[in-house]
């Protein structure tokens, strides 16, 4: 070994170790960047030096800046991101369902039911008193405004959550792009031999975040890119190519939205709609506001139609068999329901149109029997009949039920579905949570662990630059010699 072979091994330990001690200051300084995985130097022993009889190694080399990362926690994460999502969704969601229906206040339609009904035992009590028929016809409008009302917030919001697919779509196109940008990005560099490391951090990052809107699936290609796609298949990114998602009317279903999906070669749309609100629980914002919009508000707003109908079905048939003060019978007290041919049900939409059919207080028919043909005004058994409907056991959907305990049931399922997301939502959150430490203990940055880098590499790099001042004083001794 020659003196020059002194200054080539300290000169690699030189560059080794300052590009060691450049990947540990990287480290250090990224120590709270979200998604960021520490580096680590890998060093090893330079190719030995085969001109001498004993050979040498030729000094140290940095054979890679490898990334820590574990892909299968990252898939996880993905995967929990898209439950966080669905369920911020639909506690979102629930929650406003649940203030509807929310009995803690001063008036609301259980009350209101209560209300009617004590309305008409109070008429049967003085069935030709004016303040008492006013007070059922009050009472009678007041419950159809307690309908309507709640008809048209559930609606509204099957209606915002309609338009927020705006927004999300336009969201996720965003990331798609950006994502097809970073696959060639990384393509191109580590194809010139160089580190896409952090390139590859704001991928996993960006492919996270997508997951939270919609649910997807990914897999590791060979040239470095990922190719991104729905769980049903449907391709949503490969190599440096974007699909983007668009929204059409649809005059099936209310005129709401359809999600289109453009491939990424552009070349075919089709429907995603039903693909991605399949019901696991992991669909994502979108998916979850497609179940939303489309079924989960449904199941209340068909309930309280039923509930509508019921009621008016069953004073019509008592109020209809009695007498008003001018004799007149056959009167129905709500607007009769329109009949629908199947497959609609009769009940569908009733809860929005439902209305009085009667405004004059002396069409209300308090009496039993004909007031001008030798009857009564005093006759009250109409106005009790009606009044016990309160009481009466009426064939539900869930099965036999008063109005009010019908109407319970509706309360308590929208306070249990509210509280079904909300559990989702804390159990999506705590996981994730759990995921991004079990995360952050395999690649996350330790501050410890990097401090004593540090120390060592910095020790390292003040040998190699002592070894090449040992060649210098070398060198200098043998050109004395030659003096």
């Amino acid at each position: 070994m020659s003196v020059s072979d002194v200054f080539s091994i300290g000169v690699s330990a030189l560059y080794a170790h300052k590009l060691a001690l450049e990947v540990t200051s990287e480290n250090i300084s990224n120590v709270n960047t979200p998604g960021y995985s520490k580096q680590t130097a890998i060093l090893e022993s330079a190719l030995p030096n085969q001109d001498s009889r004993f050979p040498v190694g030729s000094g140290v080399r940095v054979a890679t800046i490898r990334r820590v990362h574990d892909d299968f926690l990252q898939k996880q994460l993905v995967s929990s991101s898209s439950s966080a999502g669905n369920y911020d969704i639909q506690q979102t969601a629930m929650q406003r369902v649940e203030q509807l229906f929310n009995e803690f206040s001063a008036a609301g339609l259980g009350t209101d039911l209560t209300s009617f009904f004590n309305a008409w035992q109070d008429l049967a009590n003085n069935p030709s008193g004016q303040a008492e028929r006013q007070a059922v016809l009050a009472q009678g409008d007041t419950l159809v405004s307690d309908f309507q009302r709640m008809n048209n917030n559930l609606n509204q919001v099957k209606s915002d959550a309609n338009q927020s697919l705006q927004g999300l779509t336009s969201d996720v196109n965003d990331k798609l792009k950006t994502l097809a940008v970073l696959n060639d990005q990384i393509q191109q560099l580590e194809f010139q031999g160089g580190n896409a490391n952090e390139l590859r951090d704001s991928r996993d990052k960006l492919i996270q975040d997508l997951s939270e809107k919609v649910a997807v699936t990914y897999t590791n290609e060979p040239d470095g890119t990922v190719t991104v796609s729905l769980p049903q298949g449907a391709t949503l990114v490969t190599k440096n190519q974007a699909g983007s998602f668009s929204l059409e009317a649809d005059p099936g279903n209310s005129g709401f939205f359809k999600v289109m999906l453009t491939d990424p070669g552009g070349s075919v749309v089709s429907d995603v709609t039903q693909a991605l609100k399949i019901a696991d629980g992991n669909q994502g914002e979108i998916g979850a506001t497609l179940q939303v919009r489309d079924s989960l508000v449904d199941g209340f707003i068909s309930g309280l139609d039923e509930l509508a109908y019921k009621l008016a079905e069953q004073v019509n048939s008592v109020h209809g068999s009695g007498y008003s003060l001018s004799g007149a019978t056959g009167i129905d007290f709500f607007s009769p329901p329109i009949v629908l041919t199947p497959p609609a049900t009769p009940t569908a939409g009733y809860s929005r149109s439902i209305a009085m059919n009667i405004t004059n207080i002396n069409d209300i028919a308090a009496a039993f029997t004909n007031p001008t043909a030798g009857g009564t005004t005093g006759d009250n058994r109409n106005a009790l009949n009606i009044a016990a409907l309160a009481t009466k056991s009426n064939s539900m959907s869930t099965g036999n039920s008063t109005f009010s305990g019908y109407y319970n049931s509706l309360v308590g399922k929208s306070g249990v579905a509210a509280q079904v997301a909300e559990r989702g939502a804390t159990q999506s959150s705590a996981g994730i949570k759990q995921l991004r430490d079990m995360r952050d203990s395999a690649s996350g940055v330790s501050l410890d662990e990097e401090l004593a880098n540090l120390i060592a590499y910095q020790k390292s790099y003040e040998g190699a630059a002592k070894l090449i001042n040992v060649g210098t004083d070398m060198l200098d001794t043998v050109l004395s010699l030659v003096r």
